[in-house]
């Protein structure tokens, strides 16, 4: 049990040990300081956020789409489909995916973009591609004939993917010739898969979507 005097001298030195503690003027204005630089760098930093969220959800959206061009291809080949694969050409991927992202306008003909939101997705029934607007386009280029531009679009086309082949080894004229000339006739023209494609190269925050089509390319089998 404390006694009446003991509790009243530790309560006291309780408060001179608070008092001791508080902020100095100088210590006070070195954290206002701080505090303004850290709130003035995260100002920055989240600033960037919204193109780069629209980014990555464009990014995520044609994964989603790649995915499902690649399962719908596979499946007609395994099923012997082998005509309604080279029929697909052109179609609108969207049709594919279970459901549509919440930014997909549909499919539209005689589009007139000022009149659409940006961020979002249409598939244009007359050139038969799929369109994102884009509403951050500050990371986004595109190469036309070697030059490097700006862009407030991305189209994609389903497209079909050839190669030339020799008859008698079945293998790409590449490996095949090594110098040599091989005639016409020994040479054929054959499927050698289907992909979701931008119809211009782009590159957004470095991403080359480009090349990531590519590798989502799926080979004919056989």
């Amino acid at each position: 049990m404390f006694t009446k005097y003991e509790f009243k001298r530790d309560f006291q030195l309780l408060g001179k040990r608070q008092h001791s503690s508080g902020f100095s003027l100088f210590e006070l204005v070195v954290f206002i300081i701080s505090v303004a630089i850290i709130y003035a760098s995260a100002a920055r930093r989240f600033a960037e956020f919204p193109g780069e969220a629209e980014r990555v959800n464009f990014l995520a959206i044609t994964i989603e789409l790649q995915t499902a061009v690649n399962l719908e291809i596979m499946m007609g080949y395994s099923l012997g489909k082998f005509a309604n694969v080279e029929a697909f050409a052109g179609t609108n991927p969207m049709d594919l995916m279970l459901s549509p992202p919440s930014n997909y306008l549909g499919a539209l003909e005689f589009v007139d973009q000022s009149q659409l939101p940006r961020r979002s997705w249409y598939f244009d029934r007359q050139s038969e591609e799929l369109v994102y607007l884009i509403n951050d386009n500050d990371n986004v280029s595109v190469i036309r004939q070697g030059v490097k531009s700006s862009t407030d679009e991305i189209r994609f086309r389903i497209q079909l993917e050839y190669r030339l082949e020799d008859i008698e080894s079945g293998l790409p004229i590449e490996l095949v010739e090594n110098g040599n000339l091989i005639s016409e006739d020994n040479i054929r023209r054959r499927l050698n898969g289907v992909t979701m494609k931008p119809t211009v190269p782009f590159n957004w925050g470095g991403v080359d979507a480009n090349a990531l089509a590519e590798d989502a390319i799926v080979e004919a089998s056989g």
